[in-house]
């Protein structure tokens, strides 16, 4: 979003809002803009810089009645520079020399009103006084030729409403931007929390609902295009005699450290998530058996050549894992889960601190447990 951001601050408003020459030209054709106008042009001006005062002063004046307005102009020098800026816009009304600068000019004072907070309606509202304001001293010079008050009257709405449509294209811009923005915001914090629900706040690792999704989705892929899946089911030994001896924050940090070690075994596509207690569950995909029992070897091997220290405690933390292999007749995740599992209380059984391969052996030690 940021990168979004940056490229919009470099570009002009005239490119964000597709805003051409051939565009301009149209807007002014469509106003009935002609040569005539230019030339009332030059005379209304002449007009504006005579009154320039009278009208900026009677213009704030009238603002200043409301209370809204005279919160956002309390600052004495901020209206001030708003004055100059005014005078500098009155000077360059309808100066359509170059039309793109003209309406990257006009898009730019609109932008700042919006930045400062100032409302539509009151943006809008001081067009209809300002125009007023211009349209008295017009009355004034021209009073004794109503031919051409009228035509000058008839020029300076048609300027003033090019610069109100420019107001109102640059108000619906920020708007839609802000909006896009909050969707953005939006989104990645749907993304962030989408995440942190999937995953067991104390390992870091995926939750069971998480890790039983993702098991899913690889086993019915790996089922379908015959590829080689791989699934260990990794139990901490004597977790809770850990959890007896030294507290359960400490078994809380041997089960991080479990969990920590263990993906940092496994490579960035593998699936690893927490079953339960202090049990995990590792999905390796398109890995073979001899993989997959190196890969647990190594686990295995890292977590119990390690003495896990944390405060004033220390130990040595083993694990037993079991693993297993997918096989035409499994049909269901729940199944290899199951197998993996039983494979690990084998390696249990036989000792612990070991890795234990599916087999009828590790079923029927099963049955009698």
């Amino acid at each position: 979003m940021a990168e979004q951001q940056g490229t919009r601050a470099s570009s002009s408003l005239c490119d964000q809002l597709q805003i051409t020459t051939e565009e301009l030209q149209t807007r002014l054709a469509f106003l009935s803009f002609g040569e005539q106008d230019a030339r009332n042009l030059v005379e209304i001006r002449d007009v504006i810089a005579s009154y320039i005062d009278e009208i900026i002063g009677e213009f704030y004046d009238h603002l200043l009645q409301f209370e809204e307005l005279r919160k956002i102009l309390a600052d004495p020098a901020l209206v001030e520079r708003l004055k100059e800026s005014q005078r500098r816009y009155l000077f360059s009304l309808g100066q359509l020399g170059d039309p793109a600068e003209y309406a990257e000019a006009r898009l730019r004072i609109g932008l700042t009103h919006e930045r400062v907070g100032l409302k539509q309606k009151w943006y809008l509202g001081a067009y209809h006084k300002l125009f007023g304001l211009i349209l008295q001293r017009l009355a004034f010079r021209y009073s004794g030729d109503e031919s051409r008050l009228s035509s000058l009257v008839l020029t300076l709405n048609k300027i003033v409403t090019l610069d109100e449509i420019f107001v109102v294209e640059t108000y619906y811009h920020a708007t839609m931007q802000r909006l896009e923005d909050s969707l953005c915001q939006l989104k990645e914090a749907h993304r962030q929390l989408e995440g942190l629900s999937r995953r067991d706040s104390l390992t870091l690792v995926n939750n069971r609902r998480a890790l039983m999704e993702s098991l899913t989705t690889e086993f019915h892929r790996s089922r379908r295009y015959q590829h080689q899946f791989a699934l260990l089911f990794l139990d901490v030994d004597h977790f809770k005699k850990i959890n007896d001896r030294h507290g359960h924050a400490f078994g809380d940090h041997v089960l991080l450290h479990v969990a920590q070690s263990a993906r940092g075994m496994i490579r960035p596509h593998d699936i690893i998530g927490r079953y339960g207690g202090e049990e995990f569950v590792i999905g390796l995909v398109e890995c073979d058996k001899l993989g997959a029992l190196q890969i647990a070897e190594r686990i295995r091997l890292k977590i119990a050549q390690e003495q896990f220290t944390w405060e004033h405690h220390s130990t040595v933390v083993t694990v037993s894992i079991g693993v297993v292999m997918l096989s035409p007749e499994i049909d269901q995740v729940e199944t290899l889960v199951t197998r993996a599992d039983q494979a690990m209380y084998y390696a249990k059984h036989r000792g612990r601190n070991r890795v234990e391969l599916y087999s009828k052996a590790c079923a029927s030690e099963n049955q009698l447990r």
